[in-house]
């Protein structure tokens, strides 16, 4: 169920784009798949990095994914914002232990550590789905953190926090960025 008052809320591929630049910073063009509206340069620009040519929005860009963030939260009902808030509170409880674990993670970096996160995750996956169902912008969450437990799981430990990939950490941040810019929407 989502939390709009239209429970078919469509969400345009332009602004689920937008969006996710807006919360990521930059992404590989890869990322979004051949169908991606990225050519509009007054909204996109490539720019290379240590990890070669990545897309980030141009100020343009980043007006547009505002204004476009907004005419999906002008969708939400009252008790569809609440909702939202009671999901980033409860999120945000988890917030530092997720840390933590993670930072443990990062100065003691082996199994016994990464079980911990994985530990922490089963805690709040029933969470994190939550927060999948209740806005078709966050619906991508639950699969991409189901794809970096399976890969720690396996003993991919760059997984959990490697700043160069979809680690747990970096999921976790992104999605409590998704959070707050959804909840502070005007």
């Amino acid at each position: 169920m989502t939390t709009a008052d239209d429970a078919l809320v469509v969400i345009p591929r332009r602004t689920r784009v937008l969006h996710t630049l807006r919360v990521a910073g930059w992404l590989a063009a890869d990322h979004f798949g051949a169908d991606a509206p990225l050519t509009d340069a007054t909204l996109f620009t490539q720019v290379p990095t240590p990890r070669g040519d990545m897309i980030t929005l141009t100020p343009a860009g980043e007006h547009a994914a505002e204004v476009e963030l907004g005419a999906v939260c002008r969708h939400l009902s009252p008790a569809g914002r609440d909702h939202i808030a009671a999901l980033l509170d409860r999120f945000e409880q988890a917030d530092p232990r997720i840390k933590n674990a993670v930072t443990a993670f990062q100065r003691d970096r082996g199994t016994v550590t990464a079980r911990a996160v994985l530990e922490l995750h089963r805690e709040v996956a029933e969470l994190l789905t939550a927060i999948g169902d209740a806005l078709p912008l966050w619906d991508e969450y639950p699969a991409r953190f189901a794809t970096v437990v399976a890969l720690i799981e396996s003993g991919d430990l760059d997984s959990v926090a490697s700043p160069l990939r979809d680690s747990y950490h970096t999921v976790w941040h992104l999605l409590h960025r998704d959070l707050r810019l959804v909840a502070d929407c005007p």
